[in-house]
């Protein structure tokens, strides 16, 4: 699929636009595996767009409900705030606090992080996606309604007005942001907006109950119940491992004994549970 060049011009025109206006030819393109070009999001109906909070970018990845009354409203943006003060507090998140606080308070906004971004390339360069867009919302959230700081404040670093509808956004982008990181190493001061994301995630996740369907259920849920999130119980990753071993003695005529869980052991390996699915050749290899 032939890239489509998009100058500035096309970007200030298009930042704007509902992700879901765009054609397939104005995103990132696929690998050249998946030659057929798929089609653009569907759309909304008028009656969806009544009913699910979609005003990020006409797109709705979370299926959030409109609040019903203003009570209710005031009950949400209650509750998201108490999650900031609680991500702030030492008490109640000293493991992320201080990367967290060094990131919120060091951006220098240069945009570096940006290019290096797979989300806001992917996206057309949407400027919703920059990785320190749902950032700079937050520093002006809690600058205003957490530290309290006066009027003039407001010149210097921006006011903002809290309600549902930045709250939802704030969540979608929070989720849609996929966590890589390379925004962090992109930037000179260290400033890593992936965890700023991650630590949204917390508000929304533990103090909301927002989350994606897709990782509350099959994520989450399975860890806690089965536990891992790819379904593997116990019996059947024991049966992997001795598969595994099995394996490495036909390839290289070696014995070869893979510990699991061993009490005393000098280094703990950890791979992703989709690699005991998909690619044990990977395990193999650190056996």
């Amino acid at each position: 699929m032939k890239q489509k060049n998009i100058t500035i011009k096309d970007i200030s025109k298009k930042q704007d636009e509902p992700l879901a206006n765009l054609g397939a030819d104005e995103l990132m393109p696929l690998p050249c595996d998946c030659a057929t070009p798929q089609p653009p999001i569907k759309p909304l109906t008028e009656s969806q767009k009544n009913t699910y909070e979609c005003s990020l970018d006409g797109v709705s990845a979370l299926g959030l409900l409109k609040p019903k009354t203003k009570e209710e409203e005031e009950k949400l943006v209650r509750s998201f705030l108490n999650g900031l003060k609680k991500l702030l507090s030492r008490e109640d998140n000293w493991t992320f606090l201080q990367p967290l606080t060094l990131s919120l308070e060091y951006c220098a906004k240069c945009l570096a992080c940006s290019e290096d971004c797979p989300t806001y390339i992917a996206s057309g360069r949407q400027e919703v996606y920059r990785p320190n867009y749902r950032s700079e919302v937050l520093r002006r959230v809690i600058t205003k309604y957490i530290k309290g700081k006066g009027a003039f404040s407001r010149f210097t670093e921006g006011d903002i007005e809290l309600n549902w509808a930045l709250i939802a956004r704030l969540a979608e982008l929070a989720y849609r942001c996929t966590l890589c990181r390379r925004c962090a190493q992109a930037c000179t001061r260290g400033v890593d907006n992936g965890l700023i994301a991650h630590e949204l995630r917390k508000v929304f996740s533990q103090e909301m109950g927002i989350a994606p369907k897709e990782l509350h259920k099959l994520g989450t849920v399975q860890q806690l119940k089965v536990g891992a999130s790819t379904g593997i119980n116990p019996k059947a990753f024991n049966g992997i491992v001795e598969f595994m071993e099995q394996e490495i003695e036909e390839k290289t005529g070696r014995k070869t004994k893979i510990p699991v869980d061993k009490e005393g052991a000098d280094i703990l390996l950890i791979h992703n549970s989709g690699e005991y699915l998909s690619w044990l050749e990977n395990p193999e290899a650190f056996a």
